[in-house]
């Protein structure tokens, strides 16, 4: 993974070879060298995510390129400065607030294209917690240490509000979940158990391709586990189940009588498939929020 990311050699003929006597800005900007675990948005959060990391919109770097002496990679190596989650929460929705341009600035100046994050419940309501894009970082490789949750990312959009996109956590117990498959010729049926001697949490029915992971169903069982131990803290009604999540791509969601169904179109890496979801837990808010994290995870950009 590219940490150090140098800054490009000055060339005195101009970046395109025409000179800088021009009526251009190009000439006055700054060149520094930039640190690949400093994301600035989306696009480089993805590429830090996935060792991809370019000069260009990463923020500067501030261990005069001395990696190993430097507190922000100490912090990524160590799993801190991650996010830190409410309890019961398995997804987070991840707004992009940009910083304000200074009074009588034409081009932003050093905020220009910087931002913070808010992070709310899946379905609105006042932030939980505020962050920055190392945060979300850092809360990603947090999976790489024991006991400790990591986290992925949707596709981000744009709606009336902000740019978004979605944070799911991965279930620190996730691998204690038990899953139970049965196949025959017509479909494959999964029963979820948070822990391997504990009750049923709901059965999977994949019509088709099983268009999901063994560890899908797992964090999927852990998200349910936790909410059975709060269920007496969830008096509110269900919320309505969209129809499609923004940032998900293909999945369609309904409920009804006969249970929950997804619907996942033909793709690169599943076919297309069809599952019904019959819960033994209560059909509330838990249930609902462990439903959209685990949509969120079968499609996430990382």
């Amino acid at each position: 993974m590219p940490i150090f990311l140098e800054q490009p050699p000055y060339n005195p003929k101009g970046p395109d070879g025409q000179g800088w006597n021009r009526l251009s800005l190009n000439a006055h900007g700054g060149l520094w060298d930039e640190c690949g675990l400093m994301p600035t948005n989306h696009p480089t959060l993805f590429e830090a995510m996935t060792g991809r990391q370019r000069w260009g919109t990463f923020d500067p770097c501030v261990g005069r390129g001395e990696c190993g002496n430097c507190p922000v990679q100490q912090r990524y190596l160590t799993g801190e400065g991650g996010l830190e989650w409410p309890e019961g929460v398995p997804l987070l929705l991840a707004r992009v607030r940009p910083w304000p341009s200074p009074p009588g600035s034409l081009s932003g100046g050093l905020t220009a294209g910087r931002s913070n994050l808010e992070l709310h419940a899946w379905n609105g309501g006042p932030p939980l917690l505020e962050t920055n894009w190392t945060g979300v970082l850092n809360a990603a490789r947090q999976g790489a240490r024991e006991g400790l949750a990591g986290a992925t990312v949707s596709w981000c959009w744009f709606d009336q509000e902000s740019e978004a996109f979605w944070v799911a956590r991965f279930h620190p117990a996730g691998d204690e979940a038990h899953v139970r498959t049965t196949v025959d010729p017509a479909a494959t049926r999964h029963e979820l158990y948070a822990r391997e001697d504990g009750p049923r949490l709901a059965v999977l029915t994949c019509q088709g391709a099983c268009a999901h992971d063994a560890y899908h169903l797992r964090h999927l069982a852990a998200d349910l586990g936790d909410r059975t131990a709060t269920a007496d803290q969830l008096t509110l009604p269900p919320p309505s189940l969209p129809e499609q999540l923004p940032g998900v791509p293909l999945i369609t969601l309904s409920h009804g009588d006969k249970g929950t169904v997804l619907h996942r179109p033909q793709s690169r890496s599943y076919g297309t498939s069809t599952v019904r979801i019959d819960w033994d837990v209560p059909y509330d808010q838990g249930t609902v929020t462990a439903l959209v994290a685990h949509t969120v995870r079968l499609t996430a950009a990382i």
